[in-house]
């Protein structure tokens, strides 16, 4: 039996095709929507039961409010939304070269995108269901040149009380905010070594996340068991966020 209908937008490569395999495998269906048409061909021609796909941009609104009709008319009532689209490469050039576009694209995508989402498919939820952003911890800690998608995460994290107020009682909205998570076999395009031993052990829990952490969490978040929770972040980093890091801090 179905778990539920969910929308989950990035869903061909990286975070979002591990949550979408995950969320098929425990029996829901998804409604994957994604930019990259050739991580969209090679999803497609995997077949899995459940799923169907969309080439979507998120940041444009035409496109988002045809997916609206689409949805209603094809797919029915959605139980939940997961907005995980993004540019996710953090870095840019330096501030002073940072160009207006690269600014504006990424904020675009990664704030802009899942407002519209929620502006014209909120509608289309079903009493008690639940969105669900993707945020990330640079929200809260920066490396240098990354203004742009920490700015874009920080908002997101803001979106999402507002959003959880507008939309509540019958939409709940939380904000998911991974770490690291080790995503190199989803998208085999890239040359990006997998984690080493040093990566593992630097983390409280003693490993690097996996796509599956995410979507565990989402799982809950979207159950009827988180019915009480609502406007929050929740960090998923192995505690790499609470760890100490100042020189010599392990001999205070």
């Amino acid at each position: 039996m179905s778990q539920g209908k969910i929308l989950i937008t990035g869903a061909a490569r990286g975070l979002g095709l591990g949550m979408t395999r995950y969320f098929l495998r425990h029996d829901y269906q998804v409604l994957g929507l994604d930019i990259d048409k050739y991580a969209l061909t090679e999803l497609d021609e995997a077949q899995l039961p459940g799923l169907q796909l969309v080439h979507l941009d998120v940041a444009d609104e035409q496109s988002v409010q045809t997916l609206a009709r689409l949805v209603e008319r094809q797919f029915g009532r959605l139980s939940g939304i997961i907005n995980n689209a993004a540019i996710s490469l953090p870095h840019h050039e330096s501030l002073r070269q940072l160009s207006l576009a690269h600014w504006q694209r990424v904020l675009a995508v990664n704030l802009t995108g899942p407002m519209l989402i929620c502006k014209h498919l909120s509608g289309l939820m079903r009493p008690g269901s639940a969105i669900i952003n993707i945020g990330s911890t640079r929200a809260h800690q920066s490396e240098p040149d990354s203004e742009a998608y920490a700015a874009a995460k920080g908002g997101l994290i803001a979106l999402t009380h507002a959003l959880a107020i507008s939309l509540g009682p019958d939409i709940r909205v939380n904000t998911i905010s991974p770490g690291w998570i080790d995503v190199t076999g989803l998208q085999p395009e890239r040359s990006e070594s997998p984690p080493g031993p040093g990566d593992h052990r630097q983390h409280p829990v003693g490993r690097v996340g996996e796509a599956e952490d995410v979507a565990a969490l989402a799982r809950f978040l979207l159950s009827s068991e988180a019915g009480f929770i609502t406007g929050q972040e929740y960090v998923i980093d192995g505690g790499m966020s609470k760890r100490m890091i100042y020189p010599g801090a392990a001999a205070d």
